[in-house]
């Protein structure tokens, strides 16, 4: 019996859609779209939850797994970067924090795939 894999279901597109949306956000933060600011204002929180549900993938049945954890980290590093550029960059208020936040949103993700990666290799 032949079975199909899904190649097009993986991190890239994941991340990809993803980042439409904080793209969206942040194009729509004008003056004065207080909930919208408030959002971006805790993006780097939602980065690290997306770290966390990108590893769903591995319990996706079709989904191709061999090299399916070198893309995850490829991609989530390169896209968290992208996002929290993007969006933080949107912010009304530029201050000290916002690079902080970078950096704080950067290394969770970094801390979030090393033990998401051990958790995948002991289940699988």
């Amino acid at each position: 019996m032949h079975t199909t894999r899904i190649v097009l279901i993986g991190p890239e597109i994941y991340w990809l859609a993803l980042y439409g949306i904080v793209a969206l956000l942040a194009k729509a933060n004008v003056p004065p779209a207080y909930p919208t600011n408030k959002i971006l204002d805790m993006l780097w929180v939602y980065i690290i939850l997306a770290a966390v549900l990108v590893f769903a993938l591995w319990f996706i049945p079709g989904v191709e797994k061999s090299w399916l954890l070198l893309r995850v980290w490829i991609v989530s590093l390169v896209m968290a970067h992208f996002m929290l550029e993007k969006g933080l960059g949107a912010l009304k208020d530029q201050n000290p924090g916002v690079g902080t936040a970078y950096i704080v949103g950067i290394i969770f993700v970094f801390l979030v795939l090393l033990a998401g990666s051990v958790a995948v290799k002991i289940w699988s």
